[in-house]
């Protein structure tokens, strides 16, 4: 239609279009509860978050049970629960916990000791009452993971319901609860998101305070972390600065310069934990000796295929923790806590694809990007090892990289569906089948292994969402699709974790009462021990404790006794060493290295260890009863009493090189190092004056009697000790002829010596003990412990932190008013 102007120029009759006025679509009626949601959208978070712990943890709050593992999990109780009660009863004895006596044959355990700061909550329980500490422990950890995921989604300037729902997901995925079990993962999730919230505050707000604090937070506790999550921050921050609308390399280039810097105040500012965990990793045989499965991995071809178990398990594990078994019994690949962890709700696996049509171009390409760099390690193993530096064939933190893939574009697409954007129900509906067929497909090498239960249950969860979505269409219901997603997320996190959690096999207080596991008659074979002998001596137990399916090498640490086993995933590399040399263990093997069996099998070598005292719960054998003679018993323990027991710190007058003395059978290694002390190749000169052992002197059978009389010739001269702990130990010795002072104490070089006021260093013997050399006379000795770059690292980390304060301090009161804050 046409209009004629009422004053044409120049008498012409001139014709313009009608512009019609453009009618705004309707706008949807707020729905009655958004008013709270945004005004109250954390504690709301919150409380749901309250009531999915009443739910699901519920036994475990009661009290009747523990949150301890006797299943696959058998780690909480075999290696986790014992590190804790050492620590414990260290902060009570010796204050800051440096080497420990009951860790193998002694180990520095300052690394990882105090360092995660939720395992206070568990030392406030008392050390008589540490399981019931570790279900609140893991509720603190859930509770601040919701918190600070709220604050992070609330950066990207989503609705508070949409925030609501990603916290819940976060907070109860696979990572979180089944990784919980282990307990370090559900902290590494948490400093996850503080990585993440800290550099959301330094991109958009540049606000830089948190990112270095993080960054010594995270070191502190565990640097493989610090490595492993840098990774991921990395490629967050290559998509979002290059999905979002205006990109600049100059941005760029400040942001990464910025990070640099506030990485590297944060890794010094941590230098007195971070100092102690490297030191560690070096004095393992994992990191500095050679134990490794690098080799093995490394072997591999880079584009070499899984078995047909791998990928369903990588498949199936995306639906459930649980849809191929929980717990024990688990029958996916690897095992229940090692397989992917990547379960993070179902919404964000039918929402994922929509976000190639509903993103931005850039966003698109992002995502996309993003998507291949995480599916390459899943199909092509050799580049999962590559990300763990080929240490070992394992998910662990990468199941969480996925996860917040799913997770994040989830979020994005329920942002432009309020924002007005329509899902695609083509793409919505191809989804579904996609994700119904891989959930019911017959894989060859699980179909019968399928929870189909379970299967059913996810599959009602499914068309109950795909139909919820399908109504978003529609403008009378977008208004509450928010509200209605949050309470079927809330109802899915609560029916799938509860089984997750309550299926699993755990310790309770029947176990205590009954005198089961750790609480067994060994505890008051100790205790008698304890009253009666205060002389530093090991233990020897033919039985284990630990009430997990597995059998634990940690019972002294929650026994309170000194042994010689091990289970630690860095064991002291010289006591390794030590073990390898005399075939108790295969050299190189990295399993056996974290399960050191110590010198159960070895009488004669617990000799050597100042064994005097051996537990049993099966019949002493004739060997035993030449040795020990019979004290009593307690329930179904026997105490035996080594009659021919050698204290810590006797002397050897002959030696033998280390080369000469593997040329010797294992048999006659143990005949061997009763006579003379094992010496590395390059002789010290200080003992070149010894006599050098004869082979001629092992000829003819090794009789008790040879084997005591050997005892006394080491007992001849030994140490008086006037004062024993964990750190320190004085005593006085008077050898008539030079000697070298021997200690079964694997050698660090935190090991200092004192000799009459003057210091030495103590020499490495025996293939992995220290010793020192002795002149005739009497003497004073001390040894103390104090692990390298001790006070040097401590005063690092004070100077550093108060130039972090500083920093603070200059930036807050001078330059505030003056920086620019860049919004998206």
């Amino acid at each position: 239609m046409k209009q004629k102007l009422t004053h044409p120029p120049h008498g012409k009759k001139v014709t313009r279009p009608i512009v019609k006025k453009e009618v705004s679509k309707p706008v949807s009626k707020p729905f009655f509860l958004d008013p709270y949601m945004e005004k109250y959208g954390l504690w709301i978070a919150l409380g749901l978050v309250s009531l999915l712990i009443l739910i699901i943890f519920n036994k475990f709050i009661a009290g009747n049970v523990y949150y301890l593992f006797k299943d696959i999990g058998s780690d909480s109780l075999n290696g986790w629960f014992p590190n804790i009660v050492t620590i414990s009863k260290y902060l009570h004895t010796d204050g800051l916990p440096l080497w420990s006596h009951s860790t193998g044959m002694g180990q520095n355990i300052m690394a990882g000791s105090v360092t995660d700061p939720f395992t206070i909550i568990v030392y406030l329980f008392g050390k008589d009452n540490l399981e019931s500490g570790v279900i609140w422990m893991e509720i603190c950890k859930i509770f601040l993971t919701c918190f600070l995921m709220f604050l992070f989604l609330k950066l990207w300037k989503l609705t508070p319901g949409i925030i609501i729902i990603g916290s819940l997901l976060y907070c109860f995925g696979g990572f979180m609860i089944v990784g919980g079990g282990w307990y370090g993962f559900s902290t590494e999730a948490f400093y996850l998101v503080l990585l993440l919230f800290s550099f959301e505050k330094l991109y958009r707000n540049n606000e830089w305070y948190l990112f270095p604090l993080v960054i010594a937070l995270i070191a502190s506790n565990q640097p493989v972390s610090l490595y492993f999550y840098g990774l991921f921050l990395i490629l967050y921050f290559l998509f979002r600065h290059f999905s979002s609308d205006n990109p600049s390399w100059k941005k760029f280039g400040k942001l990464v310069l910025q990070m640099a810097g506030m990485a590297l105040l944060g890794l010094i500012m941590s230098s007195f934990f971070l100092v102690s965990h490297m030191q560690m990793l070096l004095d393992s045989p994992r990191v500095g000796g050679n134990s490794s499965h690098s080799a093995q991995l490394l072997a591999k071809p880079a584009l070499f295929i899984e078995t047909s178990i791998y990928y369903s398990t990588a498949i199936l594990r995306l639906f459930s923790n649980d849809l191929l078994g929980n717990g024990s019994n688990f029958k996916g690949w690897y095992n229940y806590l090692e397989a992917p962890m990547w379960y993070i709700g179902f919404l964000p696996m039918l929402l994922m694809p929509q976000i190639f049509l509903l993103g931005t171009r850039r966003r698109k390409i992002a995502y996309g990007c993003f998507l291949v760099i995480l599916l390459i390690p899943v199909i092509f193993p050799f580049f999962r090892y590559a990300v763990w530096l080929f240490t070992g064939d394992y998910y662990r933190g990468y199941s969480v990289f996925v996860s917040l893939f799913l997770l994040f574009s989830a979020m994005d697409v329920l942002h432009e569906v309020v924002k007005g954007k329509k899902i695609n129900l083509y793409l919505l509906a191809g989804t579904l089948f996609v994700l119904l067929a891989l959930l019911y497909y017959p894989y060859e090498s699980t179909e019968n292994l399928i929870d189909k239960g379970l299967r059913n249950v996810i599959t009602n969860f499914f068309i109950l969402y795909t139909i919820i979505l399908f109504l978003s269409r529609l403008q009378s219901f977008r208004s509450f699709l928010v509200i209605l997603l949050v309470l079927v997320v809330f109802f899915e996190m609560a029916y799938l974790n509860y089984k997750t959690v309550n299926d699993r096999i755990v310790l309770s207080k029947m176990d205590k009462k009954e005198k089961l596991g750790y609480d067994d008659y060994t505890v008051e074979a100790i205790g008698y021990i304890k009253a009666h002998d205060l002389q530093y001596q090991r233990i020897n137990k033919d039985y284990r404790s630990s009430p997990a399916m597995h059998s634990s090498l940690n019972d002294a640490k929650v026994q309170g006794y000194n042994g010689t086993t091990s289970y630690h995933s860095f064991n002291q590399k010289y006591y390794i060493r030590f073990l390898e040399e005399m075939n108790i263990i295969q050299k190189g093997d990295e399993s056996q290295s974290r399960w050191a069996i110590g010198l159960v099998t070895r009488p004669l070598l617990q000799n050597l260890a100042s064994t005097k005292y051996n537990l049993c719960r099966w019949p002493a054998s004739q060997q035993l009863k030449l040795s020990y003679d019979s004290i009593t018993k307690f329930g179904d323990v026997s105490l035996f009493r080594n009659r021919h027991f050698l204290p810590l710190g006797f002397t050897y007058g002959s030696y033998i090189q280390l080369s000469s003395f593997q040329k010797a059978s294992t048999m006659m290694r143990d005949q061997i190092i009763q006579q003379a002390f094992v010496a590395e190749d390059q002789v010290d000169p200080g003992i070149r004056s010894f006599k050098t052992f004869n082979f001629t002197d092992t000829l003819g059978a090794y009789t008790f009697d040879r084997f005591f009389k050997d005892v006394d010739l080491r007992k001849q001269d030994t140490l008086s000790i006037t004062q024993f702990s964990e750190n320190r130990i004085r005593g006085t010795i008077s050898p008539k002829t030079k000697k070298l002072l021997f200690f079964s104490i694997p050698y660090d070089k935190g090991w200092h010596g004192l000799i009459d006021g003057k210091s030495v260093q103590p020499m490495l013997c025996n293939i992995g003990f220290m010793g020192f050399i002795i002149e005739p006379g009497k003497h004073k000795v001390e040894l103390f412990y104090r692990p390298p770059w001790f006070n040097e690292s401590f005063l690092i980390s004070i100077l550093t932190l108060l130039i972090y304060l500083v920093m603070i301090a200059i930036d807050h009161f001078y330059f505030q008013s003056k920086r620019k804050h860049e919004f998206l």
